[in-house]
């Protein structure tokens, strides 16, 4: 079932959230605002949609081997090319950084149900 325009608009406040919430538990992440935290959300969601899926499609067989840690590179790489597209309002300082970020926004947006299809 498709979502509503504004369930759509309630999980990117809710993204927004998320992003502003890690940015007060790693003290070296800038974010310039709340609305950035709800741009970076939006970006997120779309880097989602349509680059992890050629990511996830290209690294499969190196997933594969490392029995899906692979992944967690893969997710930061996203966070690290949503943070290229925001440079000077959204700053991550190291890569490790950023995976370590991506995995705690992955937990908290399974936490509160962000970005499932299913209704």
């Amino acid at each position: 079932m498709r979502k509503s325009f504004f369930r759509l608009i309630l999980e990117f406040i809710l993204g927004g959230a998320v992003i502003m919430l890690t940015t007060y538990i790693f003290d070296d992440v800038y974010v310039k605002d709340f609305g950035v935290a709800c741009l970076i959300a939006i970006v997120l969601a779309l880097l989602n949609t349509f680059v992890k899926p050629v990511l996830s499609f290209i690294a499969f067989p190196i997933t594969l081997l490392s029995l899906g840690l692979f992944q967690l590179v893969i997710n930061g790489f996203v966070l690290e090319i949503a943070q290229m597209i925001l440079a000077p309002d959204f700053y991550i300082p190291s890569f490790g950084l950023t995976i370590l970020m991506s995995v705690v926004i992955s937990i908290l947006y399974s936490l509160l149900g962000i970005g499932k299809i299913n209704d």
